[in-house]
């Protein structure tokens, strides 16, 4: 299931397990669109905290600002990058 957290676009597979009644016609439907994951295997990449499906364009916006970073990065660490983190509201 492919919903965009940023912008709430989303595929196919995302009409297919909707729990509301969603079309191809719906403003949001984005069928063309690459959508990006943290799942539950490593990625190459690290989403801010809570994030875990993305579009290629909110994910592009999102790592022009240095709010995601990738495997080319100096600050990517191999051992805690590349798994989603859970979003924690801050105290």
């Amino acid at each position: 299931m492919a919903m965009c957290d940023e912008c709430s676009c989303f595929d196919d597979s995302y009409i297919e397990t909707a729990l509301e009644n969603v079309t191809e016609n719906h403003k949001d439907y984005a069928n063309d669109k690459y959508y990006y994951w943290h799942g539950d295997i490593q990625e190459d990449y690290q989403m801010p905290p809570g994030y875990d499906c993305l579009c290629d364009e909110c994910f592009s916006t999102l790592k022009n600002k240095g709010k995601i970073i990738d495997i080319n990065s100096p600050a990517w660490d191999k051992d805690k990058h590349g798994w989603f983190i859970p979003y924690k509201e801050e105290k």
